[in-house]
């Protein structure tokens, strides 16, 4: 009953459409690249009457409602472009569609300040937005950025070493993250080398990371989502571009297939580490992993459409003391299209597409342990208005199937695993802005499942601006989250990433969090932003391995409730030729016990315990600067020391009576004192590079670079194996010289 009320409503919601006059502008570059966040005004004739303001999305689009017949003056303003200003006819009761190309601005630009307007500007509480262009700020060792090197700077991200994939944003477990590529969801995008993820910065149009508090058109996730937009070829010219570098090797080509209609780009690279490391006395790394990117676009008059495919694939080992292969890959395909013409009262999105995940942990003999996701999906976006307000709703409906073979430690799930579910997704939310210094979203968002029944999850956030000036402005969000899907791994064996996802089980209750975030964003001059975040961040039912004293073969689950609470600052100089950034981040994390203990340890049960990723202080800073053709950078992290357990001792387990002390020795285990009780010492590295391209003539250009990557060799620990009394280290001092080159 409640599942048909809902597509009702959904259905009878265009009944409350009515006419008005609407302005739809789509902005893009010369190379019909859809320009995201750039600022526009709209003006009510030459007089310069304010009448609204917005910021393109994704699709470059942006619309003005509730229009009257009249004169309208539009100014579009992006930093790096220049400036638009030109006046509109707009009729009674008419849609207008105009697109609108921006041209590069020639010479040294100073920082655009919109003024005047005062109301609401950024809404980044709990929001990041990366363009594919600042990926290249900091030192990389392909000669290109990528987002993963990128992501690590900002405060309240952790990972627990440079190899792994794994990132806790916020507190929330990779498991608790959504991680969506042009709306197909993956995994674990990212690599074994915590130096890349599967996202050059060729291939990335715009990043949006939310740490928390995110709307409720994303459903699914009970701690963050990173949302990827990879970027459009160029419409009217062809590019290949390859490079290569002791770390990795690439090669990129992008060509229009009708020229201001159509294009396609391809994207591959190959990891060449496991070949080089080892040289002028370096670190040698068993790891090796490849991605390949591919993006159909499609610009009509009234429509955008693409396809876009990834595959990734990651193996190696991260633990050299030890003979265990990890692997892992993707599969991902997907369409999506965004309408807007003027025969539509409001422009619509629908996308649909299928992405397979694997991961498996293996000896040279045999494979112990594989895992599988399959996700299928179909999104349709929508939009009407409802009592004179902005009303965006949809619905995904997911196919996900999750398989699992593994050996007898994971014997909670008996046989293995081998389920289906059928997932549909509903979502709503507004924006009310009762005057120019307020505006205020609610929103909703409801999953369906045959087992689970229906949840209910409000959102809401609010923005505002004290002083009525562009440049101060405070903003909070809050909201609760389900998440249908556990993702267990077993934290004592930090040598293994290996991860078993599976629907939550009959009768236990599914995991949900609840979000609470307030920001402080402030301009304090033409050149400097500050963001101050305070967050909280309660997780609920969220399975864990439970620990024994012993270091068993065997794992169990346990329920666990999850505390987050912290404090991220955020500070940028942003003047040509100088990028200068500081990330500073206070965090604590602790799980306690939602039901029973979180296990035992040789002085009684375990019912709280701080986990492996709580990170009390990360501060990170990079600097990019540009002088005579060359471009300097250098980035520098700080972090305090994660948690780990100490053992008490070893014994060898003999099985009496059956073994004889006299002939069999035993095997070994180790005792396990209170979980992570103890901290490894503070983290810190310095990377250096210098880069430079030389332009031989209009088609041609050769890009170098040479840098360094732990410049002075810190020792950092990765992780402390107590069983074998080993210490396992980071990446050492490792030098590289990249070269690149271009054909236009």
């Amino acid at each position: 009953m409640k599942f048909c009320i809902i597509i009702s409503a959904i259905i009878c919601l265009p009944a409350f459409l009515h006419a008005q006059s609407v302005l739809r502008l789509v902005v893009f570059d010369s190379d019909g690249q859809p320009i995201v966040g750039a600022n526009v005004l709209l003006y009510e004739n030459a007089d310069e009457d304010y009448s609204g303001y917005g910021v393109t999305t994704r699709d470059g689009f942006v619309e003005f409602r509730s229009l009257f017949e009249n004169r309208y003056r539009i100014r579009i303003s992006y930093i790096g472009f220049e400036t638009v200003d030109e006046f509109i006819e707009l009729g009674s009761d008419e849609i207008r569609v105009k697109r609108i190309v921006l041209q590069e601005a020639v010479g040294r630009l100073q920082e655009l300040v919109v003024e005047g307007e005062g109301g609401i500007r950024t809404g980044q509480v709990g929001v990041t937005r990366i363009r594919g262009t600042d990926l290249s700020r900091l030192p990389s060792a392909s000669l290109e950025g990528d987002l993963m090197a990128y992501i690590q700077t900002m405060p309240g991200v952790v990972t627990t070493g440079d190899q792994g994939g794994e990132l806790y944003i916020r507190g929330g477990t990779p498991a608790q993250n959504l991680v969506l590529v042009d709306g197909i969801p993956l995994v674990k995008p990212f690599h074994i080398s915590n130096l890349f993820s599967a996202f050059p910065e060729r291939a990335v149009n715009d990043v949006t990371v939310l740490a928390g508090g995110f709307d409720s058109s994303y459903m699914g996730s009970t701690s963050a989502v990173v949302d990827v937009n990879l970027r459009t070829a160029s419409l009217n010219r062809p590019m290949a571009s390859s490079s290569f570098s002791p770390y990795l090797s690439t090669l990129f080509v992008e060509t229009p297939l009708k020229k201001d209609r159509s294009s396609l780009f391809l994207s591959g690279r190959y990891s060449t580490i496991r070949q080089f490391s080892g040289y002028l006395g370096t670190q040698e790394q068993d790891i090796r992993f490849y991605d390949m990117i591919a993006r159909y676009t499609l610009q009509a008059d009234e429509i955008m459409c693409s396809i876009s495919a990834i595959a990734t694939g990651d193996e190696g080992n991260i633990n050299p003391g030890r003979n265990l292969n990890l692997a892992w890959t993707n599969r991902g395909i997907g369409l999506r299209c965004f309408g807007f013409d003027e025969t539509f009262n409001h422009p619509f999105e629908i996308s649909a597409g299928f992405s397979e995940f694997t991961n498996s942990e293996a000896t040279v003999l045999t494979t112990e342990r594989f895992a599988s996701v399959k996700q299928g999906y179909l999104r349709l976006g929508l939009q009407a208005d409802l009592f004179r307000l902005p009303l965006d709703y949809g619905f995904n409906v997911l196919f996900n199937g999750y398989k699992a073979d593994f050996d007898e430690r994971y014997s909670v799930y008996d046989d293995g695993i081998d389920r289906k579910l059928f997932i549909v997704q509903f979502f709503a939310k507004t924006v009310w802005e009762p005057g120019q210094r307020l505006l205020i979203e609610p929103g909703v968002g409801s999953q369906i499942t045959s087992m689970y029944g229906l949840t209910f999850e409000p959102r809401f956030r609010v923005q505002f601006n004290p002083f009525g000036n562009n440049r101060t402005e405070l903003s909070f969000a809050t909201g609760l989250y389900t998440q249908i899907h556990e993702g267990l791994t077993d934290p004592r064996d930090a040598g293994s990433t290996f991860t078993i996802y599976n629907p939550i089980r009959d009768g236990q209750p599914m995991p949900q969090a609840f979000h609470s975030i307030l920001s402080f964003q402030n301009r304090p001059g033409n050149y400097w932003t500050t963001n101050l975040e305070a967050y909280y961040k309660y997780h609920r039912n969220t399975p864990i391995p439970r620990w024994t004293q012993r270091a068993a073969i065997e794992t169990q689950t346990v329920l666990a409730n999850g505390e987050t609470y912290g404090i991220d600052f955020r500070l940028e100089f942003n003047r040509e030729p100088l990028f200068w950034y500081i990330g500073y981040g206070l965090g604590w994390v602790e799980y306690s016990a939602a039901g029973d203990d979180l296990g035992n340890w040789l002085q009684g049960e375990i019912m709280n315990f701080n986990p492996a990723h709580d990170q009390r202080h990360k501060f990170n800073t990079f600097v990019n600067y540009t002088f005579a053709g060359f471009t300097a950078s250098a980035s520098w992290e700080l972090g305090s020391g994660f948690p780990y357990t100490q053992i008490f001792g070893t014994d060898f387990l003999l099985n009496v009576p059956y073994d004889n002390p006299t002939e069999v020795s035993g095997i070994a285990y180790g005792y396990f004192s209170r979980p992570y009780s103890e901290r490894l010492p503070f983290y810190h590295r310095l990377d250096l590079s210098l880069k430079r391209y030389f332009d031989f003539s209009s088609g041609f250009r050769l890009g170098t670079e040479v840098g360094a990557i732990n410049l002075y060799n810190r020792a950092n620990i990765f992780y402390l194996d107590v069983v074998s009394y080993e210490v396992v280290t980071q990446t050492g001092f490792m030098p590289y010289l990249s070269v690149s080159a271009t054909i236009r």
